[in-house]
């Protein structure tokens, strides 16, 4: 099992940078961190909202 107590550094970091820049949706957040230079459309304009069913349906399985 991966050591759970990397996750909460990692979010608190995330949470630091997603508040510098506010203005951007989390999945442009993400491609921002990532460098990414893949096309990532649905990710990109992906709102919160749409996250937030996603992990909710995924909680249910």
């Amino acid at each position: 099992m991966r050591d759970p107590k990397r996750i909460k550094p990692f979010l608190e970091k995330l949470e630091e940078l997603w508040l510098k820049n506010p203005d951007l949706r989390f999945g442009q957040l993400m491609i921002w961190i990532a460098k990414t230079e893949e096309a990532t459309p649905k990710l990109f304009y992906m709102e919160e909202k749409e996250f937030l069913e996603k992990m909710r349906e995924l909680e249910k399985k």
